[in-house]
């Protein structure tokens, strides 16, 4: 009982907090007096040229750099997670496998400065390509573009539910950060970045240090933790933490239509694996990921920029066993401006992946993809936008693949527009899904995932504080592929095997509201929905298992030349509880930014502040991967 109203005190306290940011600080007064806030933005990754948002007739959320900086998020898991719609797997400590769903699937698209970093074998979770886990630092990030929705028909397999493009920082002028942060459970963290230009020249480097003695989690099920009551903090065995990582991007520009770029990126990592609670392990896992990337840009004043670009990505896993594989590839594509109503692009791509090394039980396997594809962007009228596409894929084992798409956007007027985008859609097999030779077993005889994702949506700027985001979604799959245990009443000692069922079929909504009280104050509201059904030929049709059925992100915060505050919470409700121990939880987080002079900044941020019991991930045991307890991180940055 007692635990009961400490739990609703520290959610009235969340609240309380997110109040005194709106209204409780100096200066509110000023919201009569705002200036003309920019509320669209110019973006890339949704029709691979520089498109205004307002007419990229996709649903799209940019990340900031200084969204970044001001609320100080610990990894990519964690920025991607405060979106709203966005779901991001969890286990509660460090090295544990993160993957990321748009639109309720994690077919998902990861991208670096639109160069692909997916793994050839997957990650083990479900139909995820990467782990968020293994990837670079948040301090060379320029920006986050997050496209959901399906995207074959420009990028190929894998962007069945969307496209994430992770932007990387040019250097500017000359200088150099150097952050300490220290907090929760022997937290230490080191970072620094350096950049500046000279003569057409620029550089951009960081370097980082993680370390974590251990995590701490809630108690969600008291049967696995004997004595204990829904709610008590525990220490999760084995779970201590290093990992380090180094980006590296040089650009030179050789005149003012071209130039070259190089980018490297570097992470390693090792830590314990406790798995979960009811099977304890001591086994540590290691990570080592390299990318390598060389871009030669041309045009690129032009309102239709070009490139040519070679890259590899080479992933090295540890945990019961190795894993090792490698991708290499080629990117081109050039375009044109015809007039002031009608441009165009095609481009060509070519992709070998492989594993050289498996615990799954096999090595040296390969798949070849090769593509071209097409896009005009033609405006009709002055107010309607016609987006036709098509790509071909020629994939080493199942040939060829044809994804058209079709986008139409209609701007009512300068602060309004309605889209509608078809788009057909597929996904390969990744190589696990093909050979796995262990506890699971995979399918040789997989066919390609083949379907439609189906959006339409609305964006409005009521004012220059305010605008409002809506948008639908239906896709269907046929042949998804999903893996099921021989014996479902026993799925611990059953062997899983990898089927096509029948068909999946998604549908879902979201709304965004993002309103400006004045320069300074500024406060965000989203709300999702995602159904998810499955049809299978030996199950019938069952509601899938889903994380976030209704999603909620909120993000109130003040800012100004000293001062940062950012609340943010994340709740979900909704859930089946024969899978959850609860269907619902709120999330509260708090970051706060104090500029001590223009070369110091300090800052505390706090998770989970009301210390909620939650987990994100579902296992046969309910409650078997609680989330982290709260925690503190304290830090600082000094530039020079």
């Amino acid at each position: 009982m007692m635990k009961s109203v400490s739990r609703k005190r520290s959610v009235w306290l969340c609240a309380m907090i997110a109040s005194a940011v709106i209204w409780q600080v100096p200066g509110i007064s000023q919201a009569a007096e705002a200036d003309d806030y920019e509320l669209d933005q110019v973006v890339v990754t949704a029709n691979r040229v520089p498109t205004k948002l307002s007419e990229s007739a996709a649903n799209i959320t940019v990340i900031t750099k200084e969204q970044l900086e001001q609320r100080h998020y610990s990894s990519l898991g964690d920025a991607l997670r405060a979106v709203n719609g966005v779901i991001v797997s969890g286990k509660g400590f460090h090295g544990a496998n993160q993957a990321v769903r748009l639109n309720g699937d994690d077919r998902v698209l990861i991208m670096i400065d639109g160069r692909r970093i997916s793994r050839p074998e997957g990650t083990g979770n479900d139909r995820a390509n990467l782990d968020l886990s293994t990837m670079i630092s948040l301090s060379n990030i320029e920006r986050i573009e997050i496209v959901k929705g399906g995207a074959s028909a420009l990028y190929g397999s894998d962007a069945v539910g969307g496209v994430i493009n992770i932007i990387t920082r040019q250097g500017q002028e000359t200088q150099n950060t150097v952050s300490v942060s220290g907090g929760s459970w022997g937290e230490r963290n080191y970072a620094l970045s350096m950049q500046g230009r000279e003569d057409g020249f620029g550089w951009y480097l960081t370097v980082d240090k993680k370390h974590q003695d251990y995590s701490e989690y809630n108690v969600l099920n008291s049967a696995l933790n004997p004595g204990s009551h829904k709610g008590d903090t525990y220490r999760w065995k084995n779970s201590d933490f290093d990992g380090q990582g180094l980006t590296l991007r040089l650009d030179k520009e050789l005149d003012e239509q071209h130039s070259w770029t190089f980018n490297l990126e570097h992470w390693s990592d090792e830590g314990g694996q406790p798995y979960s609670i009811s099977y304890a392990s001591d086994a540590q896992s290691s990570h080592l990921s390299n990318n390598l990337a060389f871009t030669y840009n041309f045009n690129q004043q032009d309102q239709v920029p070009g490139y040519a670009r070679i890259y590899s990505n080479y992933h090295h896993q540890e945990f019961y066993g190795p894993y090792e594989s490698r991708t290499n590839g080629f990117q081109y594509q050039t375009g044109w401006q015809f007039n002031d109503k009608n441009k165009a692009i095609v481009g060509t791509e070519w992709v070998k992946s492989e594993v050289m090394d498996s615990t799954g039980g096999y090595q040296n396997k390969s798949i070849t993809n090769a593509a071209i594809y097409g896009q005009d962007i033609y405006n009709l009228t002055n107010k309607i936008t016609l987006t036709p596409g098509i790509r071909y894929d020629h994939h080493s084992k199942f040939g060829g693949q044809t994804t058209p798409k079709v986008n139409i956007n209609y701007n009512v007027d300068k602060n309004t527009d309605v889209y509608v985008a078809y788009n057909r859609v597929f996904n390969a097999p990744n190589l696990d899904d093909l050979y796995y030779d262990n506890y699971y077993q995979g399918n040789p005889n997989l066919k390609p995932e083949k379907g439609y994702v189906v959006s339409t949506g609305l964006n409005k700027k009521f004012n220059n504080q305010t605008s409002v985001k809506v948008n639908y979604f239906s896709s269907e799959l046929s042949n998804a592929i999903h893996w099921y245990p021989d014996d479902p009443s026993d799925r611990w000692n059953s062997v899983w095997r990898a089927y096509n069922i029948t068909k999946e079929k998604k549908h879902g909504v979201e709304l965004d509201i993002n309103h400006r009280f004045s320069e300074k104050y500024y406060a965000d509201f989203g709300y999702s929905y995602v159904h998810l059904e499955q049809e299978g030929d030996n199950y019938g049709i069952i509601t899938g298992i889903n994380t976030q059925p209704n999603g909620y992100r909120v993000n109130v915060g003040y800012s100004d030349h000293q001062w940062g505050i950012n609340v943010g919470a994340q709740g979900v409700s909704g859930r089946d509880t024969t899978r959850f121990t609860d269907s619902s939880y709120w999330i509260w987080n708090v970051a706060a930014n104090y500029q001590v002079n223009k070369a110091t900044q300090v800052y505390i941020k706090g998770n989970n502040l009301s210390n909620e019991a939650y987990e994100i991930n579902y296992a046969s045991t309910k409650g078997d991967y609680p989330m982290p307890a709260r925690n503190y991180q304290f830090g600082v940055n000094y530039q020079f």
